[in-house]
């Protein structure tokens, strides 16, 4: 029975190893138009649940499913965009 308790074990490790590797780390900083960052503005995975907030410096890290293509930023005074992942510097 315990021999058969650790092979259920790895191969839930396994598993879980495979859906860890599906996914990407995003970072990157949220300013306006004038180059300042944006503190507390959110940042979400577009067609998801998958966010989070900008910090006082605006830079925020998003763990995103690989296949993820756009996130949505969006704050408070601010119109809210999609911006494309890995498209470089975008200013809201």
């Amino acid at each position: 029975m315990t021999l058969k308790r650790l092979l259920y074990a790895l191969v839930l490790f396994l598993l879980v190893g495979q859906v860890n590797a599906q996914d990407k780390t995003v970072t990157g900083k949220v300013t306006d138009a004038t180059g300042n960052a944006v503190g507390n503005a959110s940042v979400v995975e577009k067609g998801s649940n998958s966010g989070t907030s900008t910090n006082a410096e605006g830079a925020f890290t998003l763990r995103v499913p690989a296949n993820a293509t756009t996130l949505i930023i969006s704050s408070i005074g601010f119109t809210s965009q999609e911006i494309t992942i890995g498209s470089g510097p975008v200013d809201v």
